[in-house]
C-alpha cells in the first residue's frame, strides 16, 4: 500500500552556490506549462497504478510533501490543482500531513491563509544560517532581518508544525557562530509552541558546485574536520537541552513530531513522486524522472533512471537508513525480513564498533551511539 507522495516545484528566487538539486532561477514564467505537465504525469501514472493494483479506494496518504525549489514561490492555485489531482484519485488520511518547503523571504500573511486552507499543515523553512555573513558566504538570497520575519510570520499564522532548516560546516562559519544560530532556533522554540521540528544537515558539495569558485575546495575557510566534529557536538546538545529528540542522523524533533514523510523515506517505505527530476519507489522499483526542466515537459512519463532493488540492495539499504535512526535497527524485525541475522553476520564488526564506543545494542536493537553518528559514513561503510 502506498500512502506517501512527493511533489517537485523547481522554481526558485534565486540558485544557491551550494545547491545540486533540480532547481531553476529566472524561469517563474513556465510556472503554467510546468503545472500543466505534472498533473499530466499524475493522472497518468496514477490511472495506470489503479490498472496495476486495482482500485485504491483503500489507500491512504499519510504524507503529502512539496519540495524543491522553492514550492513556496508559486501561487497556493498551483498547488492546490496537483493537491485535487491527487485527491481524486487515492484519498488523505483525516490526519494527513502536508509539508510545503519554503525560503523565508517568500513567506506572505496571504500565502499562510491559503496554504492552511489547502490543508497544508507542515512548512518547512530554509533559514541555513542566522547570520548574514554566512548567509552571503554560502550564495543565499535572504537576509538574518528576513530569517526572522518569515519564521515570526509562519509561527503567528497558527500552522500546526513549523520545522526550520540550518546548516554547519560553511565557509566562514565557526562553532560560535554556529551556536549562534542554534540559539536563535531554541529561542524561536521557546517563544512559539509550533515551531516542532529542526533539521540540521552538514554542508556537501557536489564536484562542479558554484560555492568552489569562491571557496576552492580545501579552503581555509572551511572548517577543518575537528571542528566539524565540534559543531555537531554542539548541534546535539543545544537542541537537547531546549527539549527536542535527536530522532535521525541530522534531524530533531519535539516529541511525537517526527517529519512522517522523511520517517517513509528512511523505513524504505513505498513512495509516489511527481514533477522534474522526482524519485519515486513502487514495486520494488525505484525510478526517476528527467532532470532536464524542458525534457522533463516534453515528456512527463519519461525516466532518467530505473533500478530494481534486488534483495542484497534492500539489505544493504536497510542497514544504511536504520543505523541513521537514532532507535537503530530492530534485530527481529531485520532477521524476518531479510533472512539472517545481523549481529552474527557482522559479528567482528559489531564488536569493533560496540568496543570503540561508536555502536550499541540494547532492547533488541543495534544503533549507533552518539559518538558514532559524527562518522555515521565510515560505520555503516564498514558493513558493505
Amino acid at each position: 500500500m502506498v500512502s506517501h507522495a512527493y511533489i517537485h516545484i523547481p522554481f526558485c528566487s534565486h540558485k544557491c552556490d551550494f545547491c545540486d538539486f533540480a532547481a531553476f532561477a529566472g524561469l517563474d514564467h513556465l510556472t503554467g506549462e510546468y503545472e500543466q505537465a505534472v498533473l499530466k504525469e499524475m493522472e497518468d501514472r496514477l490511472i495506470a497504478l489503479k490498472d496495476k493494483r486495482g482500485d485504491l479506494e483503500e489507500n491512504r496518504l499519510r504524507s503529502i510533501f512539496f519540495g524543491g525549489g522553492t514550492p513556496g514561490l508559486v501561487e497556493p492555485d498551483v498547488l492546490g490543482a496537483m493537491l485535487e489531482k491527487l485527491r481524486s484519485h487515492i484519498q488523505p488520511a483525516q490526519d494527513v500531513e502536508i509539508t510545503i518547503e519554503t525560503t523565508p523571504h517568500a513567506i506572505t500573511r496571504d500565502k499562510l491563509v491559503r496554504w492552511q486552507e489547502l490543508g497544508i499543515n507542515r512548512i518547512s523553512i530554509g533559514v541555513e544560517s542566522f547570520l548574514d555573513e554566512e548567509l552571503k558566504a554560502m550564495g543565499r538570497d535572504h537576509t538574518r532581518k528576513e530569517a526572522f520575519h518569515g519564521l515570526e510570520l509562519a509561527c503567528e499564522s497558527g500552522v500546526e508544525v513549523v520545522a526550520l532548516d540550518l546548516m554547519y560546516g560553511l565557509p566562514t562559519q565557526t562553532v560560535a557562530s554556529f551556536a549562534e544560530s542554534l540559539a536563535c532556533a531554541t529561542d524561536f522554540a521557546g517563544g512559539y509552541k509550533n515551531l516542532l521540528h529542526v533539521s540540521a544537515y552538514g554542508l556537501h558539495l557536489a564536484d562542479n558546485s558554484p560555492l568552489y569558485s569562491r571557496f576552492p575546495r580545501g579552503a581555509e575557510a572551511y572548517p577543518p574536520d575537528n571542528t566539524y566534529v565540534q559543531m555537531f557536538e554542539v548541534l546535539v546538545e543545544t537542541l537537547e537541552d531546549a527539549g527536542f529528540e535527536h530522532y535521525e542522523v541530522s534531524n530533531f524533533s519535539r516529541p511525537g513530531k517526527q517529519s512522517r514523510h522523511n520517517l517513509a523515506y528512511w523505513m524504505n517505505a513505498e513512495y509516489l513522486a511527481f514533477g522534474v527530476s522526482a524519485h519515486r519507489y513502487l514495486d520494488g522499483v525505484r525510478s526517476s524522472n528527467w532532470r532536464s526542466l524542458k525534457r522533463y515537459m516534453r515528456d512527463p512519463l519519461g525516466d532518467e533512471t530505473v533500478e530494481v532493488i534486488d534483495e542484497q540492495t534492500r539489505c544493504r539499504e536497510a542497514i544504511m537508513l536504520g543505523l541513521r535512526l537514532r532507535r537503530g535497527i530492530d534485530l527481529s524485525a531485520f532477521a524476518a525480513e531479510h533472512g539472517f541475522d545481523l549481529t552474527e553476520r557482522f559479528c567482528a564488526e559489531i564488536e569493533q564498533f560496540c568496543a570503540a564506543g561508536l555502536m550499541d545494542r540494547a532492547e533488541g536493537r543495534l544503533f549507533l551511539t552518539r559518538k558514532g553518528v559524527p562518522v555515521s559514513n565510515s560505520v555503516i561503510a564498514a558493513f558493505f
